[in-house]
């Protein structure tokens, strides 16, 4: 049986293009081993995990009546940081039981906080898997630290697990990439969803030539109508068509 592992890069509210991926791998009934992401696309992986894209949709729905504010003195009347809209709408809808209980194994990628620096902290990229999350509260903050960006969050603030601080896992890498040792799957399916990430993706297969698994891209075929924190639901529901389309295009091909 093919061992195969989706991976999904960050790219803030851009990452509505990955909810269009979830039914057409249901309908195909294509499964994957690992579901591994950086924020945006850790917060899909799990999504993927819990298995509901009425769900998921549903999630990009109720933020519609939000707008992203850029600092947490800045939240007033529609403007809602970015963490905040996870406490309330993501981690309200999700079924967090069902992403732990999932056969997919969920890797997040986080950026711990090893000492101080400027403009932001020292830091160190982290990879954690949800066999090793022991609850649904815990689940919760590291979705939370996944897509903590310290520059819409509050420059000091952090997400804190334990003894350690954590930020976007996309500070210090956008594409994950490295969460699979080589050889580990035999396909790896990893999926981009800005421009920024893209370049990154490019730059990552020039290094990962050697490795021994079919790698798989997708990215967007057309450009998406939003911007990073774009909330409207007619160009988020936009995004999420352009991927449904794509990643039937990529089942027809190598499915």
């Amino acid at each position: 049986m093919t061992r195969r592992a989706l991976l999904m890069a960050s790219g803030a509210n851009r990452g509505a293009y990955y909810a269009g991926f979830m039914r057409p791998l249901q309908e195909a009934g294509v499964r994957f081993d690992i579901l591994a992401g950086v924020s945006a696309g850790g917060i899909a992986a799990a999504w993927f995990a819990a298995g509901d894209p009425d769900a998921l949709e549903r999630s990009w729905r109720e933020a519609d009546r939000w707008r992203v504010a850029l600092h947490p003195w800045l939240e007033r009347g529609r403007w809602r940081t970015v963490d905040h809209l996870i406490r309330t709408i993501t981690l309200q809808i999700m079924d967090l039981d069902a992403v732990l209980a999932a056969r997919e194994e969920v890797r997040l990628v986080l950026s711990r906080i090893t000492g101080p620096g400027f403009p932001l902290p020292r830091l160190e990229r982290t990879v954690v898997s949800s066999r090793a999350i022991g609850s649904p509260e815990a689940l919760g903050l590291h979705l939370r630290a996944t897509a903590f960006v310290p520059w819409i969050n509050g420059f000091r603030s952090a997400i804190r697990i334990g003894e350690d601080r954590y930020l976007d896992g996309g500070v210090t890498g956008r594409v994950p990439l490295a969460t699979i040792a080589p050889g580990e799957v035999d396909e790896i399916w990893v999926a981009v969803c800005s421009p920024n990430g893209r370049r990154e993706l490019e730059a990552e297969l020039a290094v990962a030539r050697g490795r021994p698994e079919r790698i798989i891209t997708i990215t967007p075929s057309e450009p998406l109508s939003m911007r990073r924190w774009t909330m409207e639901w007619d160009r988020v529901r936009r995004a999420i068509a352009i991927g449904r389309r794509d990643m039937e295009r990529t089942l027809a091909e190598f499915a």
